[in-house]
Parts: C-alpha cells; structure tokens; sequence
C-alpha cells in the first residue's frame, strides 16, 4: 500500500498530521474537519486473572478493510491487554518470548522485588520467565513494556505495551465513572511504511539526540479513532507511550476536565484545569463532562507549546529527516461523538480524594544531585557516565527518604523515571512550577533543558539491583540509565 493510499485511507490525510502548521491553525480558530475521524477506537481486552500469560510475538493486525500494521504484540494485541487486578492481589505471570530477540518486562510504576523488576540483566531470548508478587500498590493507572538494554526503545515502538491498572477500596468508595464510563487511552507517535510495516530507524544522530518522533498518532493501536459518548461525565486514563513526543492535552474550545490521578494514583485534592503536559511514561487519570461541549463532537488535542532551548537539537528534527510535527507542535490526537443523555450527568468529588502521606522535606537522610548532560562523542549521560549493565551507580539504605535533584544542563528535556519508588516533586527552578499531576505521586517527572528538579522518595522496596533512566527511550537506549542498589 502506498503512503499516500496508507495516510487517506487512516483518515488523517496530509492535513491533519503531516503538516503541523495546518494544526495550529486548526487548534486556534477551532476550524473541524468532518469526515477526519473514521475509524472506532479499540479498547484492549482485559486480563482479571491473578494467573495468566503474556506472549510477545511478531504481528500483522487488520485494523480496517484495507489497513494493516505489521510489528510486535503481546497476546495477538497492539497494544497489549489492560491488566486490571486489586491491590492485596498475588500474581503469577508467565512472559512468553518470541520475538527472537532479547527482552524482559518491567511493570512501570510497581514497587516489587528485584528480579521480578524486569532489570535489563535479566533479559531472555526465547523461553519462559516466571513472575510472582503482590500488589502491595495503592490503586492507580500503571504500565508494562519491554526493559532490554539498547533495544527498548524499539519494541515499545513496535507494539509491546499496555496498562495494569489496580483498584482498592479508598478508590472504589469515590464512585467514579467505570463500565463504559471508564476510557483507556494510550497515545502513541509511529511512522510507517508504504506496506504498512511499523518503521523504527533513529539512525540519523539528531534522532538519536532528540528522540524518535514519528507522522502517525496511533490511540489504543488506531490512527485516527473516533469514540461514541453520552452527554455526560466520563473517566479517561491516558497514558502517553510514545518514544520522545510530549503531549499537551487538551479539548477543542478549551472544555475544562478535571485531573483526579497521577503515576502514583489520586490526587490528594481534584484540579479542574484545560490543558495538562504528559511526557513519555506520564499516566493521568481525568474527569470530563461531556455535556459541556458546544457541538455534537469534540476532538481531543495536543495544543503547542514552547520547548526551552527550542532552537538548538530540538529544531533541528524536520531539516534532518524526521517528516513528522516537530516537538511543541500542535495537532488533534481523536475525536468523541456525543450522543443522548446520560446516566452518569454529574460526579460530587470530596474535597479530598486521598490521603496522601508524603515525606517531608526536612525528613531527608540525604539530598542527591543527578546531572543530566549531552556530551559531544559520548551521548547522553547521568552524572557524567552512561550505563553499564554491573555497575552500581547510586547506592541507598532501605528505608532511608532521600531528596534526588534533577539538573538538566543539556538542550532536549528529559523525562527521569526511578523503579522501585513512587516519589513527590518539591519544586522545579523557572517559571514553570508544578502542573495538577505533580501535586501527587509520581514515578517520572519532566525535566526541561536547564531546569532543575527536586523530588522526595522513601525506599521501601526489597534490597538489590534496580535502574533510574531517562524515559525518552532513544535516550535510555543510548545509554542515559543508571543502577540503583538499595542495601
């Protein structure tokens, strides 16, 4: 299938995605084009089993009549399965690897053992390996994707992800939106070839430098995807899976949500806001009403938004190759059709969603810098080294409380991702300050060029070896990962 035929056919044309400044456009005099969104958004089957398999291997999906993507696939779905288990659970999990390449899982966002981290020593070719642990977890939106050393990045690219979400009490009694109400969208950036063939090439050394950033958004595996809604109030999981691309999500005409969750779970307090920043890794857990839109369909955005030291690496990504929007472009992402009323037209939120409980500063043991550079002829590093797989970086006493400061002294932002924590960001240095989904618990926290991030952790986990990266994966690949060894 031809590009061209490819791009018509997924209805986004050379319109809608290929030439960002028609976005923009788009975007700031609220112009829709009817007829873009044609495809129904599909939802991952769901896994409620505490024992299960999950297989990853070699894909071809029909997404319509005349379209098809051919990557990776855990369990015959791009993306995977949403695990939906609750907290107190004990799991037995079963990875299946046929891909024919090296790879392991890591349950982003989970606090387990060591060994059942999916660290990228741990890797197999081919085989089973075995998982077994509980889920001592407050409720919350997490992930699983592939965690192997220098080829990351290519299989979460290629369609080996998916959510694991958790459920307990302290959320259930909150009565939030579920059944149908509740939407899970995970947004992804891919190119793709003339035959339909998910392509992953960051060859060039920009790509390499800013990540990989592609011209196809994908939501739940589909380009260009529409979902049916009553007017009312619905719960949206979104998660951004892509490689590099940071997303501002939005709606059209500035319809307001409210954001109850994070990384880490709810929110101590709801924040209604418009627009909400989410790079690579970020989940966030959002309320909309529906019945605030003005017309009988609104399509879910990303706006535009400023790249500190824009002008240097970041610009240079369409003049070396890349055909996609560059970063901060603004673009639509899928579209909601409004029908009927609803049964679920109002939501009363407490005040209060969840307790908290974050360390408090002065409760420190330690602080740490973490310097995050771009060096000429070395890539990217943490603290002047990139990753070797033995090599214990960072040291930490089980049960101390630390403060870590991310010092982005490079010129690309930096999404850093710690396992076997849940942290609280204090602060960040700039004009920036803290957005709705950093007054809770996190796990990756978006550092821009030349800011300087503070963040607050407790290691509970069970002692041994585990890793912090960058989660821009071109980045992680190319060596900006680090171990941690709590003792």
């Amino acid at each position: 299938m031809r590009r061209k035929k490819f791009l018509k056919i997924a209805g986004i044309g050379t319109g809608v995605l290929a030439f960002s400044p028609w976005l923009t456009s788009c975007i700031t005099d609220n112009r829709v084009r009817s007829g873009t969104f044609s495809n129904k958004l599909p939802l991952p089957n769901e896994i409620r089993e505490t024992a299960f398999e999950l297989t990853a291997s070699h894909a071809d999906v029909k997404l319509t009549e005349e379209l098809h993507l051919s990557g990776l696939q855990f369990n015959e779905s791009i993306p995977g399965p949403t695990i939906r288990q609750n907290r107190g659970d004990d799991l037995n999990i079963r990875f299946k690897n046929e891909i024919g390449q090296d790879s392991i899982i890591h349950w982003h966002g989970l606090i387990v053992p060591p060994e059942m981290d999916g660290h990228p020593r741990d890797v197999i070719s081919s085989g089973t390996y075995e998982y077994q642990f509980g889920l001592n977890q407050r409720a919350g939106t997490y992930w699983y994707h592939p965690h192997p050393h220098h080829i990351t990045g290519e299989q979460v690219y290629k369609g080996l992800s998916g959510f694991f979400i958790i459920e307990d009490d302290e959320e259930k009694a909150l009565n939030l939106p579920d059944g149908q109400y509740e939407i899970p969208l995970v947004i992804q950036d891919r190119r793709v070839n003339d035959s339909g063939e998910i392509v992953f090439n960051p060859s060039m050394p920009e790509q390499m430098m800013t990540g990989l950033l592609g011209d196809l958004i994908l939501v739940n595996g589909m380009p260009s995807p529409y979902q049916e809604v009553e007017a009312g109030v619905y719960r949206l999981r979104i998660l951004n899976g892509s490689n590099a691309r940071i997303y501002n999500i939005s709606f059209q005409d500035e319809v307001p949500f409210t954001v109850i969750g994070t990384d880490g779970g709810l929110l101590p307090e709801p924040i209604e806001t418009s627009e909400l920043l989410m790079a690579p890794g970020e989940r966030a857990d959002i309320l909309v009403d529906f019945s605030k839109a003005d017309s009988s369909s609104i399509q879910l955005i990303s706006k535009p938004f400023e790249v500190p030291s824009g002008g240097g690496m970041m610009g240079m990504q369409n003049m070396m190759g890349s055909d996609g929007p560059e970063q901060g472009a603004g673009f639509s992402l899928m579209e909601f059709r409004i029908e009927g009323e609803s049964q679920r037209n109002s939501i009363a939120l407490p005040d209060q969603l969840s307790e908290a409980n974050f360390p408090e500063a002065t409760s420190a043991d330690q602080t740490r810098p973490i310097q995050l550079d771009m060096q000429m002829m070395a890539g990217h590093t943490i603290n002047g080294r990139q990753f070797e797989m033995e090599r214990v970086d960072e040291r930490v006493k089980q049960g101390d409380t630390e403060i870590w400061e991310f010092i982005n002294n490079s010129n690309v932002p930096h999404p850093m991702h710690v396992h076997a924590v849940q942290f609280k960001v204090l602060e960040r240095s700039g004009n920036r300050g803290l957005i709705p989904t950093e007054t809770g618990w996190k796990d990756t926290v978006l550092v821009m060029p030349g800011e300087t991030v503070r963040v607050i952790m407790k290691f509970d986990a069970p002692k041994g070896l585990y890793v912090f990266h960058c989660h821009n994966l071109e980045h992680e690949d190319n060596g900006m990962m680090a171990n941690l060894e709590i003792v």
